[in-house]
Parts: structure tokens; C-alpha cells; sequence
């Protein structure tokens, strides 16, 4: 049985690559949500030096940091899905979407493990599960070199180059 035109399988599968690498984005987004979310609470009830730790700008800015990249990283993931409901071509934003999303998912995993010291390495805490998650789904998907070249592709094609 075939389905769909003679040796078209490649476009059938390529077609599905938009909303895959939004849906893994969108994945990424809730990871790093939950790596921020273990930083905040921790940071919230560790004490060092008699004061919450944090109070500390090592610590309150590497939360900041974490919460401008989730913001970030969620809008991307919006557009590229409304452009996938509109039934709209969605390759570049779908890829800067999980791309943006995948970084900065190990990035928002790293500063919380750093927020969460020596016991966000362990297994008593999920952060060091976060950061391997994050890490993995830089390939599922499409690496980051594939969609650095498919977001490249795009631009290069807006300018009829």
C-alpha cells in the first residue's frame, strides 16, 4: 500500500518536522520552568551567613536570568504554533523555537543545579535529571547544527538570496 504520491514520503515526514520541533520547544519550556521553579524554592529557604540565599545577586540574578530566558523561549514556541494552527510554513520558526528552547533549557538546568550546589548534583533533587533531559533533546528533532542550517536556509530565501 501506498500512501500519498510515489516517493513523496520524504515531504510527508519533513512536513511533520514543524510541529515536532514546536512540541519538543514547548517541552524544553516546561523543563526549564521546572529547573527555575526548584532554584526559586531552594533559594527561598537555604540560609547562609543568617540571610536567605536569595537575597544574594550571585543567586537572585542567575533567577532573573532563568525567568527572562523561559519568557523568551515560550514566545518563540507561541508564534511558531500559531503559525502551525494558520496552516502557515513554519521551518524557521519551528527551528528557532526547539533551538532557542534546547539551549537555553541546559542553560536555565546548569543555573539551577549552580543555585542548588552540591545537592542539585544528586538524585535527592531533579535537577540533575532536568539538565540531562534538556541535553538529550538537542538532538532528537534536529541538532542545532541541522537547524542553525535550516534557519539560515530561511533567512537567505526572505531576501531572495
Amino acid at each position: 500500500q501506498i500512501l500519498g504520491d510515489l516517493n513523496g514520503g520524504f515531504r510527508v515526514v519533513m512536513a511533520g518536522l514543524d510541529a515536532e520541533r514546536t512540541i519538543l520547544a514547548a517541552e524544553m519550556n516546561g523543563v526549564a520552568r521546572a529547573a527555575m521553579e526548584e532554584a526559586v524554592h531552594y533559594s527561598n529557604h537555604r540560609v547562609q551567613f543568617r540571610r536567605k540565599i536569595r537575597e544574594f545577586e550571585g543567586i537572585s540574578f542567575k533567577i532573573a536570568d532563568m525567568a527572562t530566558r523561559l519568557e523568551a523561549a515560550r514566545l518563540l514556541t507561541y508564534k511558531a504554533a500559531r503559525l502551525i494552527d494558520a496552516g502557515k510554513s513554519a521551518t524557521k520558526d519551528a527551528a528557532i523555537a526547539k533551538l532557542y528552547a534546547c539551549e537555553k533549557s541546559i542553560e536555565t538546568a546548569t543555573d539551577a543545579l549552580q543555585v542548588l550546589g552540591g545537592i542539585g548534583y544528586t538524585k535527592q533533587r531533579p535537577v540533575e535529571r532536568f539538565l540531562r533531559d534538556a541535553r538529550l533533546m538537542t538532538i532528537g528533532g534536529g541538532t542545532a547544527e541541522i537547524l542553525r542550517y535550516l534557519i539560515q536556509r530561511e533567512v537567505f530565501k526572505e531576501y531572495d538570496l
